[in-house]
């Protein structure tokens, strides 16, 4: 009993895709991690808390958009699985849009703009007519603008900043999401093209895709070291360079890889270069480590519980139930 209790606490805490945010939350430390060091620290948790509601909202309206891509990928269980009803699921998204507007009009001034950037960028991603997490390219670069962009520049806003500064310290993390953001949809491509989802690795292929992510991640390389020559930010010329060969040692496995194979090689790329980032994140500000670390535990359990995954990997098992 106490069992289906947890489970169900679980399932309304892990339909949000915390895990997703995680990224989110690691760039716009750096973004105030950026800005901090040169002036003083203003309190931008309103504007944190604003901008982790809109994306638990906009995942949830994936989810909604995203059914049957998500059951040959093995993915978005709670619809798929009917744990939960559609009905049930916008409902909570409009609960979370709700929590993000009282934060938003708690939030430091400088940070509005890129909240409401996030509310578009979130929208027009899932949601039809433009739908960009379906359109190759176009879902490159949004995620590529909004995770690396668009969060980094949130955390740094939350200070008295020039814009300037943190356009140009944005640069190398644009570039390095976009190549990590390539392997997600080389995870997914079988099942998306079984669903004519033509994402950016539908488009152009596997071994394309693993290319362009060396392309992106040493363009972000080179950037880094421009940082670190013009404004000596060493922080991010490590992270950048800690992750690079990730992608190298990424494409050289893909070469020939068959779909199972492949998935574990991309996986562990996007992993790492995850765990890369949040792991800098922790290091500016150590309280983080308190909120991830756990969640990370916590998933681990719920998801073999729940759904028979070692998360994250294949299926192991099966489960359901009704909201």
């Amino acid at each position: 009993m106490l069992l289906r209790i947890l489970l169900r606490i679980g399932d309304f805490v892990f339909v949000t895709r915390p895990l997703i945010i995680i990224p989110a939350w690691s760039f716009y430390f750096l973004g105030s991690r950026a800005a901090s060091r040169t002036t003083a620290v203003e309190d931008g948790t309103f504007g944190l808390a604003s901008m982790t509601a809109v994306l638990m909202a906009a995942y949830l309206i994936n989810l909604i958009y995203d059914q049957e891509t998500d059951r040959r990928n093995n993915k978005g269980h709670y619809l798929t699985r009917g744990i939960f009803r559609v009905r049930t699921v916008i409902l909570m998204a409009f609960v979370y849009f709700a929590v993000a507007s009282v934060a938003f009009q708690l939030s430091v001034a400088g940070q509005r703009p890129w909240i409401l950037a996030t509310l578009v960028l979130a929208l027009v991603y899932s949601l039809p007519p433009l739908r960009l997490c379906a359109r190759p390219l176009l879902d490159l670069a949004a995620n590529a603008f909004f995770y690396g962009g668009i969060a980094f520049l949130l955390g740094f806003a939350g200070r008295p900043v020039s814009a300037a500064e943190g356009l140009a310290s944005t640069i190398p993390y644009v570039l390095l999401v976009g190549a990590n953001f390539l392997h997600t949809t080389i995870l997914d491509v079988d099942g998306d093209r079984a669903t004519d989802k033509r994402t950016t690795s539908v488009a152009v292929g596997v071994r394309v895709s693993a290319g362009m992510a060396v392309a992106l991640a040493a363009a972000a390389l080179v950037a880094a070291i421009e940082g670190f020559s013009r404004r000596g930010d060493l922080f991010t010329l490590v992270i950048v360079a800690l992750s690079f060969p990730a992608f190298v040692v990424g494409a050289s496995k893909l070469r020939g890889a068959d779909e199972t194979v492949r998935s574990k090689v991309s996986s562990n790329v996007v992993q790492y270069v995850t765990a890369v980032v949040a792991v800098a994140a922790c290091v500016f500000k150590p309280m983080f480590a308190a909120v991830i670390v756990p969640l990370v535990v916590v998933s681990r359990l719920y998801y073999r519980a729940r759904f028979g995954l070692n998360y994250p990997g294949p299926a192991q098992g099966d489960a359901g139930g009704t909201d």
